[in-house]
């Protein structure tokens, strides 16, 4: 009687184990709130933008950078370990160009504002980071 519990218990733990560890690696697959969290951002960033480009007032500009950060982190963390994360660099150059160079920065805010709408509505649509890369050598020269 004792082997027969012994053994059906260790069938049930290793048949939960099994069921745990698909549970767990489907969980550390579903990015589906990092994705949320980067368009979130990224819509962010468009409207803090469109209102600097409407009223002038720094402080908008300086919530999109914020906003423009935080979409960056999240687009990171969404493509790390993935052929899309080159695009990760892109966005770092113009992030440190929002930040250092905001005059620079600033005379450009429309082509700013029409790449974060791309990204807004997909963060992952590559047009986004095409523009952002060229956004990048123009900040750049």
């Amino acid at each position: 009687m004792k082997k027969r519990f012994e053994a059906f218990l260790i069938v049930c733990l290793s048949i939960s184990t099994l069921i745990f560890a698909l549970l767990w690696q489907i969980q550390k697959n579903n990015k589906d709130d990092i994705r949320a969290l980067a368009q979130a951002s990224a819509a962010d960033a468009c409207i803090q933008f469109a209102e600097y480009q409407t009223d002038g007032c720094e402080s908008s500009y300086w919530y999109g950078v914020a906003s423009f950060r935080s979409f960056q982190q999240a687009y990171h963390s969404l493509t790390e370990g993935t052929n899309k994360a080159v695009n990760y660099t892109f966005c770092n150059d113009v992030y440190g160009c929002l930040v250092l160079s905001p005059e620079i920065s600033q005379s450009y805010i429309s082509e700013i504002i029409e790449i974060m709408s791309i990204l807004s509505s997909d963060v992952e649509d590559e047009n986004g980071y095409v523009r952002m890369s060229e956004l990048r050598n123009t900040l750049k020269h």
